[in-house]
């Protein structure tokens, strides 16, 4: 399903203003809150991230990710983009790896074999990130929020790491659902829309720590 997927970045310890706004304009808790885990992907010429940044409208960003502290159910994410539209293939890796020993082995190892096979090329772990998430849905339509926490940065090579200094309330929806939230979230929201990718400040800020 192409879904649009609207964020919006406040300095660290400002994350109420973002739940009382998701509040007062009736979206409700859906789930527990969770650790969420990401490991991204890329080439040897970093083309996901040139990709972003020069703004290429068709993109793609791969990375396996898996919850709280626990590697035992993990899915393997490859994130399309059409411009502002987005959509996601998700293959379960249920029992098959080891994360952190697959990891600092990656070389010839089953999981680089497995993406290889999936994605036709090869491509290697850059960063890890981390953070709290907790999940909003809007009372009256299609509408799914998210708020994140706590963000970490850590380099797959180096293990070298670092504290984030935002927040993150993202949107996500159907295109269909466009209009909906045009008319009765965008007019209500005093936050400024920015266009944000934790992979692309992932590897800003960890640059000279990245060694593959």
């Amino acid at each position: 399903m192409k879904r649009f997927e609207r964020k919006y970045i406040e300095r660290k310890n400002n994350a109420y203003l973002f739940k009382n706004f998701l509040v007062t304009n009736k979206f409700y808790k859906k789930y527990d809150k969770r650790i969420v885990n990401s490991l991204y992907f890329d080439d040897l010429n970093f083309s996901s991230f040139k990709d972003n940044v020069d703004g290429n409208t068709q993109r793609l960003k791969t990375r396996i990710r898996w919850y709280n502290e626990s590697s035992d159910f993990i899915n393997l994410e490859i994130k399309n983009k059409n411009g502002f539209l987005g959509w996601k293939d998700t293959i379960k890796l249920k029992n098959i790896y080891n994360i952190e020993k697959d990891i600092r082995n990656y070389p010839n190892s089953q999981l680089e074999n497995y993406l290889k096979k999936i994605l036709k090329k090869n491509m290697f772990p850059i960063i890890k990130t981390k953070y709290l998430r907790e999940y909003f849905e809007y009372a009256h339509g299609d509408i799914r929020a998210t708020l994140d926490t706590q963000l970490e940065f850590f380099s797959v090579k180096t293990n070298f790491k670092i504290n984030f200094d935002k927040e993150i309330m993202e949107f996500k929806y159907p295109a269909s659902n466009d209009k909906l939230f045009r008319n009765y979230i965008i007019p209500k929201n005093n936050f400024r829309f920015q266009k944000f990718s934790k992979y692309v400040v992932g590897v800003n800020l960890l640059n000279r720590n990245l060694l593959i």
